[in-house]
């Protein structure tokens, strides 16, 4: 079988091969370019979605308080993370879904907070 680096490297090379012509490399218009420049952008994220993956950096001192968070809630740091991100996502989607109702429970959170403190 196969290793997926190898495929990745005779994919490249074939694609390479491809744009070659007299042995120089051809060169793209530019709408040819922006249209290569898409397809790898676009085959990149479905790598990167298939293996379910997404990295990011951080300072030490923010990674030290999600470990520190995680060890409170007794959760792995990865999953306090995914739900933080699911959460995050599905707030971005109703605010762009729907920016009015974003107001109303904005305005509905600011009145119960009011009402709160007028009844003690």
């Amino acid at each position: 079988m196969l290793s997926k680096s190898f495929m990745h490297k005779m994919f490249r090379q074939s694609s390479e091969n491809a744009l070659k012509r007299n042995g120089k490399m051809a060169k793209l218009g530019p709408e040819e370019l922006k249209r290569a420049h898409e397809e790898l952008r676009k085959d990149a994220r479905q790598r990167v979605a298939k293996r379910g993956v997404l990295q990011f950096r951080a300072d030490p001192e923010l990674i030290l308080t999600i470990l520190s968070m995680a060890d409170e809630k007794v959760i792995p740091a990865g999953r306090m993370l995914r739900q933080w991100v699911e959460e995050r996502v599905e707030l971005e989607k109703a605010i762009t879904q729907s920016p009015d109702l974003l107001e109303r429970l904005s305005v509905l959170e600011e009145t119960v907070s009011y009402l709160q403190k007028k009844v003690k």
